[in-house]
């Protein structure tokens, strides 16, 4: 099975909604034949119940998707991506047959959800990636047909009783172990000089923390005041490790990382002990649906190849 690196590679189509599903098995190869000299309008790279998937398609599809069209991108990953593709197209086929329907309204009403998650016109993040808005707009068209198919054929045969839960927390009690974890702030500058003189600045007792990380911190968190949120023992690199020793509001020394010179000092400490069922219930029942869910998708996907007639050609994507 291909795992094509998934986090990594498939990132940009989140946002783009065209690869809706997670890397699944490899669809089995039912036919391979060298690509005849034709152009990619009509060269044929997989037939889905007899719909041409061609070329052109493909490659137009893989573009928008957020990868680079060039014949860079290495082999394993187009092939997955037609995997997927065929995938997605058995889904939506099947869909239509069973007469899903999604509305204008609805589908505008996602495009407004995403403009608010992302603070800006979609069509303006869409632009600035060469991507055409009625096309993307087709592609949510088709992730919410699927997306209802397997909601009522997969996800809403799932439950999750409440003696599962409770057989699942006694069964792993270790996993709902918490040590004791702090939360600390942090000042990060790039000499021990400057270290020096932020340990100076530190001294008064109403010397304002969160400020001077804001104003001097090199670290990623400074806009945050430093705050590191909370964290166990190894967690964090070792030079961290310095701040379960210290009181509450305790400053540390100048500590030496990889990273440059750091101050710390401590906000809050947790004590170590166990979740309680009655906390950890919601996690455990999600965990519990999810991995349910997984399988019965699983199930549901080969039932579903089973009964479609698919060919393919992956010869086809390297001319």
């Amino acid at each position: 099975m291909l795992t094509l690196r998934c986090a990594r590679t498939l990132a940009p189509a989140l946002l783009l909604g065209l690869v809706f599903f997670s890397c699944k098995a490899r669809v089995e190869e039912k036919a391979e034949a060298p690509a005849p000299a034709v152009n990619a309008d009509v060269r044929v790279v997989a037939t889905v119940n007899g719909d041409p998937i061609t070329l052109a398609e493909f490659q137009e599809r893989f573009s928008r998707a957020g990868f680079k069209p060039e014949r860079e991108a290495e082999r394993e990953v187009r092939e997955e991506f037609l995997n997927r593709l065929i995938e997605r197209k058995m889904m939506l086929r099947e869909a239509q047959r069973r007469r899903i329907k999604v509305g204008l309204p609805e589908i505008n009403k996602r495009i407004t959800a995403l403009k608010d998650e992302h603070g800006k016109d979609v069509t303006d993040i869409l632009a600035g990636l060469g991507i055409d808005f009625e096309k993307w707009k087709s592609d949510i068209w088709e992730d919410m047909m699927i997306e209802r198919l397997i909601a009522h054929d997969v996800n809403r045969r799932i439950s999750v009783a409440s003696p599962e839960v409770r057989q699942y927390y006694q069964a792993n009690t270790r996993e709902f172990e918490k040590p004791e974890q702090v939360r600390a702030r942090q000042i990060v500058v790039a000499t021990e000089g400057e270290a020096r003189t932020v340990l100076e600045l530190l001294q008064p007792r109403d010397a304002d923390f969160a400020a001077l990380a804001r104003a001097k911190s090199t670290a990623p968190e400074a806009e945050r005041g430093g705050d590191l949120g909370y964290f166990a023992k190894g967690e964090m690199p070792a030079e961290f490790d310095v701040v379960f020793d210290l009181p509450r509001h305790g400053l540390s020394g100048i500590v030496k990382s990889p990273y440059g010179f750091h101050i710390f000092k401590l906000e809050d400490r947790r004590k170590a002990g166990r979740i309680g069922f009655e906390d950890a219930y919601k996690d455990i029942a999600e965990k519990l649906r999810r991995e349910k869910e997984d399988k019965r998708y699983k199930a549901w996907l080969k039932e579903l190849r089973s009964r479609t007639k698919f060919e393919v050609n992956y010869q086809a994507l390297e001319q």
